[in-house]
């Protein structure tokens, strides 16, 4: 944790899923001293999902403390987004085609709002919040449904010329691989994300003893029992995901690479191999510099990255 110069700076983070949202007071510390979550119900529409935002946000203004500011109101998303003009183009989580969330939120607390890619803010918020002072080159690296990754780069988030940096798993890692929904074909989270692990251990193996289909969870608690077949899996995706990996870090040298999302949630057998297979293709000397690891954030690290936005000047002068 570190402190800013302003100690009394709050900042609202908001954390919009297609399941829930969850909505954070945090202050310069990085503490959460209230959070509401609700769930997201995008049938219900964005007009409903909003005015329910603005609820949570003047509900939790009250636990400002006396002598707080709040300086501005940060959005985490996933899907495309237009963050200049702080606008959610699409998002098929939620079914949201150009909804101005910005505009909306400044007008009705007259502070700043500020909207990034979730796997992008969770860079933010490991760079403000989760890493030593001197760390200033950093990739956060979500394995979930999908792939992707936050790249922070001299204490400043690699956004690319339309918000878009940072596709990890939509790198060609098979050029003559499978077609991806994305429209490439052999993209990385094809073969490792949460949906490819469960993908292929239903084409592979018969149902799981209960006669249920395989999620990703079960095929990673398979491999820790020592299941021959899901050990295989899980070592054929992490194989996929640390050249991945180590491509990250020949093209951007970090510092850190972090690992979050459902299936990097604990130690287990793909996040042993993934590390082995970095270790062992990475060149020498750039893999001397990198420390791998786990987020130590939590679940609650999109709201964290959401507000955190409006801390990463005073995290590059820590």
């Amino acid at each position: 944790m570190i402190s800013t110069q302003s100690t009394n700076s709050c900042a609202v983070g908001i954390d919009i899923g297609g399941t829930k949202t969850l909505v954070a007071l945090i202050d310069s510390k990085g503490s959460i001293l209230d959070k509401i979550e609700f769930p997201s119900m995008p049938e219900t529409g964005s007009d409903h999902m909003m005015k329910r935002i603005r609820e949570s946000v003047s509900s939790l203004l009250k636990s400002l403390p006396s002598d707080g500011q709040l300086i501005g109101i940060g959005i985490a998303t996933a899907g495309v987004i237009d963050s200049a003009r702080k606008v959610i183009v699409y998002a098929s989580n939620l079914g949201w085609d150009h909804v101005d969330v910005g505009t909306e939120l400044e007008q009705s607390f007259q502070v700043p709002v500020k909207l990034g890619n979730d796997a992008n803010l969770a860079a933010v918020a490991e760079y403000v919040w989760g890493t030593e002072k001197e760390i200033n080159d950093l990739i956060y690296v979500t394995v979930s449904t999908g792939i992707g990754a936050g790249i922070v780069s001299e204490g400043r988030l690699v956004k690319g010329a339309s918000d878009s940096a940072g596709e990890f798993g939509h790198i060609s890692i098979d050029l003559k691989g499978e077609p991806c929904s994305c429209g490439n074909v052999g993209c990385l989270e094809n073969y490792c994300s949460g949906t490819a692990i469960a993908r292929i251990a239903n084409e592979r193996l018969a149902p799981t003893e209960q006669g249920d289909a395989w999620t990703s969870k079960a095929v990673l608690d398979a491999a820790h029992r020592g299941d021959e077949a899901a050990c295989a899996i899980i070592d054929e995706a992490a194989f996929y995901l640390g050249n991945g990996i180590v491509s990250l870090i020949h093209l951007f040298n970090p510092s850190q690479i972090i690992f979050g999302g459902g299936v990097m949630s604990a130690e287990h057998r793909l996040y042993e191999e993934t590390k082995r297979i970095v270790e062992e293709r990475c060149l020498p000397s750039m893999y001397k510099e990198v420390t791998i690891r786990r987020t130590e954030l939590g679940k609650e690290i999109g709201v964290l990255g959401a507000a955190g936005q409006f801390f990463m000047d005073d995290a590059a002068t820590r």
